[in-house]
């Protein structure tokens, strides 16, 4: 049990120290092991309070799971003022960085039971759609073709199924990581060049 009980807080400082729990408890527990009132005595709260913040359990276990695609969408911008090449490794370095550091809320929304829902997957595939057409943006392709775009998609997903399966089987260094996602993203350069050209 963790006691995050009575003190003088924000609102906001009291919200996301109730968020940074939630990630903990669905990472370890999925959505429907708890019910309310076990989650908030686990979390040394009145249910009340969570019930205050987030409506009801789905509203605290929506609200997680938002919490941390926000923050993935967040870190992952690529600086503006840096190459697309440069800000590109930046990318992708801060994204395999976020895994590293949060790998079991990660691994439990892209693999486990949080990942089959379909509100869930909605917010998921947001980050995945945000992250295709930042770099488009930053190539500058305004109306990219279906292939392009598909083309990118699945490398955005390679990246996210192969950081899940790195926090479950370990053995490849950040760095490793790193260099092999951006060489992966050379066939889909190649896509939207000849799709441009085309």
């Amino acid at each position: 049990m963790m006691d995050l009980g009575p003190r003088r807080m924000t609102t906001e400082a009291r919200r996301e120290q109730l968020l940074a729990f939630g990630r903990r408890h669905f990472a370890e527990h999925g959505y429907e092991a708890m019910p309310m009132d076990a989650i908030a005595d686990r979390a040394g709260v009145s249910k009340g309070l969570l019930y205050h913040y987030f409506g009801n359990q789905r509203g605290f276990y929506m609200e997680t799971v938002r919490s941390v695609t926000d923050e993935v969408i967040a870190i992952t911008e690529p600086p503006a003022d840096q190459a697309f090449d440069q800000a590109f490794r930046v990318m992708v370095t801060r994204f395999v960085g976020y895994v590293q550091e949060h790998g079991a809320i990660y691994t439990a929304l892209v693999r486990g039971g949080l990942g089959s829902d379909t509100e869930v997957n909605a917010l998921l595939d947001r980050v995945r759609t945000t992250t295709m057409s930042r770099i488009l943006e930053r190539l500058g392709v305004r109306r990219p073709s279906a292939l392009s775009q598909i083309a990118i998609y699945g490398w955005v997903s390679l990246i996210e199924n192969g950081c899940a399966e790195w926090t479950t089987v370990g053995g490849a260094s950040p760095s490793q990581l790193i260099d092999f996602f951006i060489s992966a993203f050379e066939p889909v350069l190649e896509v939207l060049e000849s799709q441009q050209c085309s």
